[in-house]
């Protein structure tokens, strides 16, 4: 058995679409057995990975809400954290989306969040920019998932549109 791992988009503190079979994927040894439980439901679900090693699952999602645990087995065990579930918006761009909240006009905005008593459940992962003549499929994240309490960090523009969701 190889150990289960995971394409940087899945990870602790992620948000899953609520109300969908959102795609769980990453890589085990082959033919290797992986399950995928979760906190919300007492459904586990199952893949069987590729002679490559590539895995994939469909899970159900329930209405926004967490924060929810996802457990992954395989050879060794991932235990993802602080999981919520509601909406998710892919915010792209040219420069301008690359403008930090803590350095622009949204400033006042990222302190009010990252100081809030308790945590607003607004999330940023923001990925690696890589030049390929092909799909990707792991993708890289220095900082992973950042939770609003790293608001300054976040894009100013995908910030101030996920808490106009939130309000």
């Amino acid at each position: 058995t190889a150990a289960v791992r995971l394409p940087a988009i899945i990870g602790s503190h992620m948000v899953l679409q609520q109300h969908t079979n959102a795609t769980l994927w990453g890589w085990a040894g082959a033919a290797e057995t992986v399950t995928v439980s979760v906190s919300w439901s007492t459904n586990i679900w199952k893949a069987t990975a590729s002679n490559g090693g590539r895995w994939t699952t469909e899970i159900q999602t329930p209405q926004a809400g967490g924060p929810h645990t996802i457990r992954i087995k395989g050879g060794t065990e991932i235990v993802l954290e602080d999981v919520l579930v509601g909406e998710v918006w892919h915010a792209s761009g040219q420069s301008n989306m690359e403008w930090f909240a803590g350095k622009s006009s949204c400033a006042e905005l990222a302190k009010e969040l990252a100081a809030a008593k308790d945590e607003v459940p607004v999330r940023e992962l923001r990925t690696e920019t890589v030049s390929a003549l092909y799909p990707q499929s792991r993708g890289a994240s220095e900082a992973g998932w950042k939770t609003s309490r790293a608001a300054g960090d976040f894009s100013a523009l995908a910030l101030a549109f996920a808490h106009e969701l939130y309000k």
